[in-house]
């Protein structure tokens, strides 16, 4: 009876783990790069994305509920399951064993990540003007550093992400026998490709010669008035 308690909070705790994963975190990675990639059009066309979400109606209140209180849970949940579960890797070197251990990093990965670029993008690179997003995040990628670091940043979500659906379908019973969790980390190991692709996409959208009216009307020929 006393065993029957804490294995049945870890059944509960491991799912809600891995649905906070699924549900609003993956649904908003995808979207995240998505939108982001409109950098990729342009200054125009990134700020009007951006000016849209952010005059959203309760746009905080959906933050808070659907992303950052999901997120903290989720982080919470995982440091518990990192300390309470045991990798295997130096026993025997099994591709499930390896995935364990590196969902692990990556998620310290992402956790540095998400709070640097909260922070950053918070109290750091304010834009001078309300219209100003893409300007500063493209001076802000013209540092290699920071270029550098959120590739990695991209890498780790993706690859996070991926092997996350992967358990989620072990967890949750829908990949049960050794033949449908193979054909599923094949599938989420081309999904993870997308998830980067999509991301570096987006990034690569700063750092790319700019496209916008600007700079379109002062390349235009300028007419000469016609000689008399």
């Amino acid at each position: 009876m006393s065993t029957t308690k804490p294995q049945l909070n870890d059944f509960l705790l491991r799912r809600l783990h891995s649905l906070l994963g699924v549900l609003p975190l993956a649904g908003f990675i995808v979207f995240h790069f998505f939108a982001n990639s409109y950098s990729t059009k342009g200054d125009k066309a990134f700020n009007q994305v951006v000016d849209t979400l952010r005059s959203t109606p309760y746009i905080h209140l959906i933050s808070w509920g659907l992303l950052v209180g999901p997120f903290l849970l989720h982080i919470i949940i995982g440091i518990w399951i990192v300390f309470s579960g045991r990798n295997n890797l130096t026993r025997q070197a099994h591709p499930r064993n390896f995935a364990y251990f590196a969902q692990r990093i990556t998620a310290i990965i992402i956790m540095v990540f998400v709070v640097y670029h909260y922070v950053s993008m918070k109290y750091i690179y304010l834009p001078k003007t309300p219209d100003d997003y893409y300007a500063i995040l493209r001076a802000k990628f013209a540092n290699p550093a920071i270029y550098g670091f959120y590739a990695l940043g991209i890498a780790a979500t993706a690859f996070h992400l991926a092997n996350g659906l992967c358990t989620f379908c072990m967890t949750w019973g829908i990949t049960v026998s050794a033949r449908s969790q193979k054909l599923m980390a094949i599938a989420m190991t081309g999904v993870g490709i997308l998830i980067f692709a999509l991301g570096m996409n987006a990034l690569s959208g700063f750092v790319r010669s700019p496209k916008s009216e600007t700079t379109a009307v002062a390349a235009a020929p300028t007419e000469k008035p016609a000689t008399p």
